[in-house]
């Protein structure tokens, strides 16, 4: 499981099917690692280890606000960002990200990781982490080469109240519910602007706006569909930014299979990308399951 800064009170990482290689799983992996290793060092006041994930040439920068000239770069040495942590208490510097979004090419790497900033228990300040990796031809690890981040102190998102596996849970469920009580502000607000539904039937493929307008009479006599999840399987992308699952559904239909992709947003929270439902036919039955649909 990961450290709480990264949420990573998310809960255990999966692989994912969107990434094929093994490679590319594994060298995000090392990414996400190196970095949560720099503000696990942080957090602890403890620079022991930071040398083998920080490149010889480590660059720290901040865009900052100038009036006069407009944004301008602030470089900080990286001698007094070390000297810094090694000064601190543990649990003074505690930097919480909410995902970490990462571009690999051979041994490049880029990652993009919006963050909150608590000094000696209090909010500072948040903004957002854009960090370049190169990956150590001789040690294999993945070393941090340049920060460049933006700071402000107000519109700071508020950090998830319970476990990530739960909050995902609660998602699917919530929306599930928001069906069975005909709550369409709920169920299609879950529901990204982008997002696709594809139904039982083989000519139900809907955006979020036709899947609305299909729906529409249905919640308007508080009719829509009881869907119940018998069970449920769930999978978080390396980089935190997609979840993926599949369920088992008691219906009106009788047991049907429901599978679903959420994506994470800006402020740790998840939209429905796009979901499918199937009915289940038991194999000792699908071949008069064949001959009906023939007629």
């Amino acid at each position: 499981m990961f450290i709480s800064r990264l949420l990573l009170a998310f809960g255990l990482i999966y692989p994912t099917i969107f990434l094929t290689a093994q490679s590319d799983i594994d060298d995000r992996a090392a990414i996400v690692k190196s970095i949560t290793k720099l503000f696990d060092v942080m957090e602890k006041g403890d620079t022991n280890g930071l040398a083998a994930i920080v490149h010889p040439d480590l660059r720290l920068m901040t865009v900052a606000r100038a009036d006069e000239i407009g944004n301008q770069l602030q470089e900080s040495e990286a001698s007094r960002f070390f000297e810094g942590i090694a000064g601190a208490d543990a649990g003074v510097l505690v930097e919480q990200l909410y995902q970490i979004e990462i571009r690999v090419d051979g041994d490049l790497a880029t990652a993009w990781t919006p963050y909150r900033f608590v000094y000696s228990g209090e909010l500072s300040h948040c903004g957002v982490n854009s960090f370049q990796l190169v990956k150590n031809s001789l040690t294999g690890i993945w070393q941090i080469a340049h920060v460049i981040d933006t700071r402000r102190r107000s519109g700071c998102p508020d950090l998830p109240d319970m476990e990530e596996e739960e909050r995902l849970n609660k998602l699917v469920d919530d929306w599930h519910v928001a069906a069975a009580e005909a709550d369409s502000a709920a169920y299609f607000g879950a529901m990204a602007e982008e997002s696709i539904f594809i139904g039982t039937d083989a000519t139900e493929h809907w955006t979020r706006a036709e899947f609305i307008e299909f729906a529409a009479p249905y919640f308007a006599e508080g009719k829509a569909w009881d869907f119940t999840a018998m069970e449920r399987h769930l999978f978080i992308s390396p980089d935190s930014k997609l979840v993926y699952w599949d369920e088992l559904l008691d219906t009106w239909m009788g047991p049907c299979r429901g599978t679903g992709i959420a994506e994470r947003q800006y402020d740790g929270s998840y939209l429905i990308m796009h979901y499918t439902l199937s009915v289940t036919v038991p194999n000792d039955q699908i071949q008069g399951f064949i001959e009906l649909t023939k007629e």
